[in-house]
């Protein structure tokens, strides 16, 4: 049994971290702005109801499409808000006054949020030295010994995995990491379509990088949190190529998993190989399950 697992939202709580970038972006524009901090965080948490009630219509882009929809991803979303910020969409008194400080800061919205995370992901872990979740430990012992082989693939480097679990002295001894696995990045792959209808949405499968990587896996399992970037491609193949029909993908549930996803449909999605788990705890016994069938 071969699980490819995503990392952030997987192995770690991002919204703590992602929340501090959030807030970050705000005081930047801000001071920028001549606006208040109050005013510039109740504007971000408007968009933020925008991105709730039309949860189709934004999104983390890359290259102007969406790659993941707007409250799929912690860290996607602070790159919507941007975005929503640029495009004026909505629009507020103030737009015009934020626009322009984007420009002064960064150039444009994807430059902005891109240092915006990297600066604060880096401040935030000045201060806060715990990141994996408390069970992993618990879970990376129960994989090893019953025999799992699990390789760790993530849009993040292998360094920045590979410190937190240091970090935390959890041993990946017998499993592998691949970082930079860019499921974010949009090409062009002409033996996908260009999207997966599920449910009520319509996600991009253009993801060269991460397609590549999975037919160099060939995984039995795939777990993520954010269904667009880790488990999109794996079900298309799953459910489209007869090599892959025995593959499962779990999603892990967090308090963020926009309702779309499952909308309360837990046996159609099971059927087309999707199965809802709680959290990380749930992945050996699940594994279990999955190797009897």
């Amino acid at each position: 049994m071969h699980l490819v697992s995503d990392f952030d939202g997987v192995w770690t709580d991002p919204r703590a971290e992602a929340d501090a970038i959030r807030d970050l972006m705000a005081s930047r524009l801000a001071e920028v702005a001549n606006l208040s901090q109050e005013r510039v965080k109740t504007i971000f948490s408007e968009i933020e109801e925008k991105f709730i009630d039309n949860p189709f219509n934004y999104g983390w882009l890359f290259e102007g499409s969406i790659t993941a929809y707007a409250m799929e991803d912690m860290y996607g979303r602070n790159h919507a808000i941007a975005t929503a910020i640029w495009e004026s969409r909505p629009s507020f008194e103030e737009s015009a006054l934020l626009r322009e400080a984007i420009v002064k800061i960064s150039g444009d919205a994807e430059r902005f949020a891109d240092a915006c995370f990297r600066d604060g992901r880096s401040k935030y872990r000045e201060t806060n030295k715990s990141f994996l979740v408390s069970q992993s430990a618990e879970v990376i012992s129960q994989l090893r010994e019953r025999g799992y082989q699990m390789t760790i693939v993530s849009n993040s480097k292998v360094t920045h995995i590979l410190d937190l679990f240091d970090a935390a002295e959890v041993s990946l001894d017998g499993f592998e990491v691949i970082g930079g696995a860019r499921k974010f990045n949009l090409g062009f792959t002409p033996s996908v379509p260009e999207t997966l209808q599920w449910q009520s949405a319509q996600v991009s499968l253009q993801r060269p990088h991460y397609l590549e990587l999975l037919e160099r896996l060939k995984p039995d399992a795939v777990i993520g949190d954010v269904f667009s970037l880790d488990l999109s491609v794996p079900l298309y193949l799953r459910n489209n190529r007869s090599d892959w029909r025995h593959l499962r993908a779990g999603l892990i549930k967090q308090p963020y998993t926009p309702t779309w996803v499952v909308n309360g449909n837990v046996a159609l999605v099971a059927e087309l190989g999707l199965d809802v788990l709680t959290d990380l705890t749930a992945v050996p016994n699940w594994l279990d399950r999955l190797i009897r069938k």
